[in-house]
């Protein structure tokens, strides 16, 4: 008789310690509401701009990693001429693009010495046609010509 309460005993006191581990196994997390999918820039956006009475072609190539986005930005006119060379570095945010473009010294071929900042905060629109829109101003200049400030509206392209 004593063998038969021991082996009840035992698998009671098994059954006990399985539920207490199972209970702590179960999944008691809560649901997360999954990030919001970041907007990717990467890629060729482009923008018809004026600078000193000239229309001219505003091209970013962009490569984004993470929220950070780097890459060169050209402008030029039809002919081909070089107006401006840059790199432009920034920070994608939701659909907020901050950036800034340093133009440094021979980054305007016929302004040699010239060198400055451009900047803004863009807004992304994501869609058949993608577009980034807001304003370019001139967070510094040591230039003898008026670098562009204004709004402008690059397409993806």
């Amino acid at each position: 008789m004593m063998g038969f309460m021991s082996s009840r005993w035992t698998t009671a006191l098994l059954i006990v310690i399985v539920s207490i581990f199972m209970g702590a196994c179960g999944d008691k997390s809560t649901p997360t509401t999954p990030a919001p999918t970041q907007i990717d820039v990467s890629g060729r956006w482009a923008s018809d701009i004026t600078i000193q009475g000239f229309t001219a072609r505003m091209t970013w190539t962009l490569t984004q990693t993470g929220g950070g986005v780097t890459g060169p930005v050209l402008v030029s006119l039809s002919s081909g001429t070089v107006l401006l060379n840059g790199f432009l570095t920034g920070t994608m945010t939701g659909s907020s693009f901050a950036y800034t473009i340093a133009v440094g010294p021979g980054g305007i071929p016929n302004q040699p010495t010239c060198s400055g900042q451009l900047g803004g905060t863009m807004t992304v629109t994501v869609g058949v046609v993608s577009t980034m829109a807001g304003p370019m101003s001139v967070l510094a200049s040591n230039c003898s010509i008026q670098l562009p400030s204004s709004n402008i509206t690059l397409t993806k392209q």
